[in-house]
C-alpha cells in the first residue's frame, strides 16, 4: 500500500508540482478517500479509463491543494507594489491598463485585494489595471468567481473598507462590482502550462505567494525563471516571504521584493568628554543582527560554509533568533549536511511556534507563520533525503 501511495504522490506531483513526502502519505490517503471513500490508490493508478482517471486526479489535486488565504494577507508585502509607476509604464508603452497576474490565487481574496489596493493608491474606482487571477483548482476558482466570503477571509478588512468595497446580501458578504470588474479568472497550472498563460501578453506585476514552498527545488527554479520571463520591461515579480525563506530561490533577474533586511539599530553619537569621543558598546542583539546580515549576504553569494559560521554566531548571541536558525538550516542544506539542516529547521520551527501569534514579527517583516510554513515545507522535503 505504501508503494502505491508513493506512486500516487508522484502522479500528483507530475500534475501539480506539489511534492508529497512519506510523512504526508497518510494525508494523501485521507484526501483520496474524500474524493471517493471506496477508491484505492492502485485503482486510480491503473485506471484504463483515461478520462475518468484524469477527472479523479483533478479532484485529488483539489483536495491536497492548500487554499488558506484571506483579504490583505501579508499586506506588508503587497505595499511593495508601486501602482502609480506600473500604470505610468503601461501608458508609456501604449497600453490602456497595467497588466497584473495573481498566480495561484486560490479562492480569490488576493486578486480582489490587489484591485482594492490599486484603486486606493490611484484614487479612483476605475484604476487602469487588468488583473488576471489563475489557479490549478477549479473548485477554488468557482468560489473566487462567486466572490462571497465569510468572516475568516474578511477579518483584516476594516468597517470602512467593507462598506466601500463590499455588499451584504442573503448569501453573505460579496465583493462589489467595482472590484469584480477589474479581475478575471482562468484555470492555469504553474508547473505544466505555458508561462505566461496562452494568449496573455507580458505583465507589469506578477504576484505568486505561498506556493513555491510546496515544489521541489528544480521545479522552483524553473517556475521562477518562467515567471521572470513573463514580465514586461521594468515589471515586478512579488514572491511570498515564506517562498523566499524556504525555497532556496535562485538570484532573481527581475525586481522581486527582497527578503526583509532591517539595518542594524543606529546608535546616536555619544557626547565628547575631555576632547575624546566615548564609544557605546554594541549590545548582543545588535551583534547578532550584524552576524545574521553577514551570513545572509554570504549565503546569497554562494559562500555557504562561511555563511554557516556567521549564522551560528548570530544564534549564539541571540538563541531566540528564529530567522537566523532558518537561514542556518538553508546553509547546511547548501552544504548537503542533511542532519544539521533538519536540526536547524526544527529549532527555527520551535522558536517560531513559541511566538505570541502567527502574525508576530520575528525579524523585520518576517512573520512567525512564514517561518513555520517554510520550516515545515523543508522538513517534509528532507524526510527522504
Amino acid at each position: 500500500m505504501s508503494e502505491d501511495l508513493r506512486a500516487l504522490a508522484g502522479l500528483v506531483q507530475g500534475a501539480s508540482g506539489i511534492a508529497l513526502r512519506d510523512v504526508q502519505l497518510d494525508a494523501l490517503r485521507a484526501a483520496l478517500h474524500r474524493v471517493d471513500p471506496q477508491l484505492e490508490p492502485t485503482e486510480l493508478l491503473h485506471d484504463d479509463d483515461r478520462v475518468r482517471q484524469a477527472r479523479r486526479l483533478e479532484r485529488l489535486v483539489d483536495e491536497v491543494t492548500v487554499n488558506e488565504t484571506f483579504f490583505l494577507r501579508h499586506i506588508d508585502e503587497l505595499v511593495e507594489i508601486d501602482w502609480i509607476a506600473a500604470v505610468a509604464r503601461a501608458a508609456a508603452a501604449g497600453r490602456r491598463a497595467a497588466r497584473v497576474w495573481s498566480a495561484a490565487c486560490a479562492t480569490g481574496e488576493e486578486p480582489y485585494s490587489l484591485a482594492l489596493l490599486a484603486a486606493e493608491a490611484l484614487r479612483t474606482v476605475r484604476p487602469a489595471i487588468d488583473v488576471l487571477a489563475t489557479d490549478i483548482s477549479a473548485t477554488a476558482l468557482a468560489g473566487a468567481d462567486r466572490a462571497v466570503y465569510g468572516e475568516r477571509s474578511l477579518r483584516l478588512l476594516d468597517r470602512a473598507r467593507r462598506k466601500r468595497w463590499c455588499v451584504t446580501d442573503h448569501d453573505g458578504v460579496r465583493v462589489g462590482e467595482q472590484l469584480r470588474e477589474l479581475v478575471r479568472f482562468a484555470r492555469h497550472n504553474l508547473v505544466r502550462d505555458p508561462l505566461p498563460p496562452v494568449g496573455e501578453a507580458p505583465f507589469d506585476v506578477i504576484v505568486c505567494r505561498n506556493v513555491l514552498i510546496y515544489f521541489d527545488r528544480p521545479t522552483v527554479a524553473r517556475v521562477v525563471a518562467a515567471l521572470e520571463g513573463a514580465l514586461a520591461p521594468g515589471g515586478m515579480l512579488l514572491l511570498g516571504t515564506a517562498d523566499r525563506l524556504g525555497s532556496a530561490l535562485p538570484k532573481p533577474r527581475a525586481r522581486a521584493a527582497p527578503v526583509p533586511r532591517p539595518g542594524r539599530p543606529r546608535t546616536p553619537p555619544a557626547p565628547h568628554t575631555s576632547g575624546e569621543r566615548t564609544r557605546t558598546a554594541e549590545t548582543p542583539q545588535q551583534a547578532a543582527h550584524a552576524a545574521f546580515e553577514t551570513g545572509l549576504r554570504l549565503l546569497s553569494d554562494g559562500e555557504a560554509a562561511v555563511a554557516v559560521q556567521a549564522l551560528r554566531r548570530a544564534l549564539y548571541l541571540d538563541p531566540a533568533f528564529a530567522v537566523a536558525a532558518l537561514q542556518l538550516a538553508r546553509g547546511h542544506e547548501a552544504l548537503r549536511e542533511v542532519g544539521a539542516a533538519r536540526r536547524a529547521y526544527w529549532r527555527a520551527l520551535r522558536l517560531a511556534e513559541d511566538a505570541p501569534s502567527p502574525e508576530a514579527r520575528l525579524y523585520g517583516r518576517v512573520g512567525a507563520a512564514d517561518v513555520i510554513a517554510a520550516c515545515r515545507a523543508r522538513l517534509a522535503a528532507l524526510v527522504d533525503a
